[in-house]
């Protein structure tokens, strides 16, 4: 285990949800380390940026752009966060996000490959799973059997994290989050998790309406954004070469939309006025992950249990309204 402060590192969607949340926490573990953003605020809010980066606003697939960022800065390190997120949204615009997630991953790999970069930690998706045959999860007992464009594109890009290590020998490392949540996670928008979306309904329900997709019964392995944000550090530190595999990142335990919304109604004294609809198409019905493949490479533990992240985020949400 590696724990020399790295001098330069780059966040690619450092304005987003996870990578914002990230930049605050690796700043405050390194605080010597150059922190570089960049990020097109496509999904990411400007009052999430962190004053102390230096920041590069533009697009990933802006290769001029990342050619001048790595070769000013020489980043050390990459945390690649920059995605357009979500099943739902790639389902109806899979050739928008198509560019996003597979081009923009493509031309961040390159820019590291030609400039040197230690490894580059990539956030990859559950999804790529498409709805696992034997539960809790395991990377080799799933193959991977991608249902939606989102899921095909994080998957492309854990194939193109391979292809640079075993080819040009960048090493890199595929992180499969399973359902993220967490403060700075908004529920005004299309990417936002059920919790963020209940939540923002509760607190302003004049901005938006709470729904319930099929009979809640569903479950997911819910996973607090600062076990996601350790589990980078953790991958960036280990003395181990990964060769683009891919480890889930995950809480390890699963709970039902059912139970999500009674623990919400229980620490907020609200009642959720939830709309039903169908169920979403080419969403798993259950998603459990088991983590013991992360725990013995790079040591990952999920500090962070759900109830207890659940509570964090419904204080930041009631900070909101004051």
């Amino acid at each position: 285990m590696t724990n020399n402060q790295p001098e330069t590192i780059l966040v690619t969607g450092c304005a987003g949800f996870i990578g914002s949340n990230f930049v605050r926490q690796f700043k405050d573990q390194f605080p010597e380390t150059q922190i570089i953003g960049i990020d097109n605020f496509a999904t990411g809010r400007r009052d999430a940026i962190e004053p102390s980066i230096k920041l590069y606003e533009g697009s990933i697939t802006d290769t001029a752009l990342l050619e001048k960022i790595f070769s000013t800065h020489k980043p050390e390190y990459v945390f690649h966060f920059a995605a357009v997120p979500r099943v739902s949204y790639s389902v109806e615009h899979p050739a928008e996000t198509t560019a996003a997630n597979i081009t923009g991953t493509v031309a961040v790999l390159e820019a590291a490959k030609n400039h040197g970069v230690k490894r580059v930690m990539y956030s990859s998706s559950s999804s790529v799973y498409g709805g696992a045959l034997k539960m809790p999860t395991k990377e080799s007992e799933n193959p991977c059997d991608p249902k939606s464009p989102y899921a095909l594109q994080k998957y492309t890009g854990e194939l193109f994290c391979k292809v640079f290590s075993n080819l040009y020998g960048l090493d890199t490392v595929a992180l499969r989050y399973f359902t993220v949540f967490g403060p700075g996670q908004y529920g005004d928008s299309p990417y936002s998790t059920v919790i963020a979306g209940w939540l923002e309904a509760l607190y302003f329900p004049e901005k938006k309406k709470g729904f319930l997709e099929g009979d809640g019964m569903q479950s997911r392995d819910f996973c607090y954004v600062d076990n996601v944000i350790a589990a980078n550090i953790l991958a960036m530190q280990s003395d181990k070469k990964f060769s683009g595999e891919g480890f889930n990142v995950a809480h390890g335990e699963r709970t039902t939309l059912n139970e999500v919304r009674d623990m919400i109604e229980k620490y907020t004294g609200k009642k959720l006025d939830l709309e039903s609809r169908p169920p979403r198409l080419g969403d798993a019905k259950h998603t459990h992950a088991d983590v013991s493949k992360a725990k013995e490479w790079f040591g990952y533990d999920p500090e962070i249990k759900f109830e207890e992240g659940l509570k964090k985020t419904i204080e930041w949400q009631q900070s909101r309204t004051r």
